[in-house]
Parts: structure tokens; C-alpha cells; sequence
């Protein structure tokens, strides 16, 4: 599973929306965070470090594929 799905699927099971996720990233409004999640605009590695303190996993989980050590 790329990234940006994970990302939008941990989004879903943390019952956040986008501008919750904005907000987080820093962004003003939804528009900014939902170009990320639709790969508009790139992902920037301080977005995932976000991300990894918001959802609470290692930084390392975005990139492991789902058959690969799922004990993270």
C-alpha cells in the first residue's frame, strides 16, 4: 500500500477529516492537506514526522508494506 493510502487510512480509523488533518500539517484550510492526500503535492518527509507523533507509530510504518513486520 503506497503511503498517501495509508495515510488517509489511519486518517479514517482516527476519525479525523482533512482539515483536522491540515491543521496539523500546518495548513490553513482542508484544500491544502487534501492536494497531499490526492498526490497534488509531494509529501514532505516533516509532514510524515507529523504524523508519526499525531497517529502515535514509528515514522518507519509509512514505509513498510503491509505483509512486512506487522508487529508495527
Amino acid at each position: 500500500m503506497e503511503i498517501l493510502m495509508k495515510i488517509k487510512k489511519f486518517r479514517k480509523e482516527h476519525n479525523l477529516t482533512q482539515k483536522d488533518m491540515a491543521e496539523v500539517l500546518g495548513y490553513k484550510t482542508a484544500k491544502g492537506y487534501h492536494d497531499i492526500e490526492c498526490g497534488r503535492i509531494k509529501l514532505k518527509l516533516e509532514h510524515l514526522e507529523k504524523l508519526s507523533l499525531k497517529f502515535s507509530i514509528p515514522l518507519e510504518k509509512f514505509f513498510i508494506k503491509n505483509n512486512q513486520n506487522s508487529n508495527l
